[in-house]
């Protein structure tokens, strides 16, 4: 029986020695249960506090020195105090790249637009506008240039939602001997 050999299964039958300074070198369980939540509010007010800037950042950079207010004044205080050369609505131009210019009148075409800019007197050369920025009643009569975003419509040929106006001319409608629209 002396000449039996064991078989080599591939299975490591040492028993690992450990050394006494193992002990030392792995952190303790409770020092990483005080880290893991130390880190994750450290990552959550981080991540908070960059989120505020970015957004401050954004709004400072469309409204100057006011954060949350628009570089361009919504609405006029009254349509007295409008002047030629005022620009109003926001002052995003990529988003409101269609422009049409005018004299805008109140009155849209079978309820597409609340107001119409005429330019010319061939009604099919009118653009219908209605805008949720602007207050178009402040500008009626008044030669404008609007930028907004062409919607479809149905009866309207040119339906537009108004984003951004300028005043060119005050009371062009009298000049131009132009009847409001009913």
């Amino acid at each position: 029986m002396d000449d039996l050999k064991p078989i080599d299964l591939g299975i490591n039958n040492e028993i690992p020695v450990q050394s006494a300074n193992t002990e030392n070198q792995t952190m303790n369980p409770k020092k990483s249960n005080i880290i893991t939540p130390i880190l994750l509010i450290i990552g959550i007010v981080g991540g908070l506090f960059l989120g505020y800037q970015l957004a401050k950042d954004k709004l400072l950079l469309a409204g100057g020195d006011n954060p949350g207010a628009s570089k361009l004044a919504q609405n006029p205080e009254s349509a007295s105090s409008v002047k030629a050369g005022d620009v109003f609505g926001a002052a995003d131009e990529k988003t409101f790249r269609d422009q049409a210019e005018g004299v805008l009148q109140p009155g849209g075409i079978e309820g597409e637009g609340s107001h119409h800019i005429e330019r010319g007197a061939n009604a099919s050369q009118w653009v219908y506008v209605t805008s949720s920025v602007v207050d178009l009643d402040m500008f009626i009569g008044h030669q404008v240039t609007v930028w907004g975003e062409t919607n479809s419509g149905k009866k309207a040929g040119w339906l537009m939602d108004v984003g951004r106006l300028k005043v060119q001319e005050l009371n062009a409608a009298e000049i131009n001997n132009i009847e409001p629209a009913e």
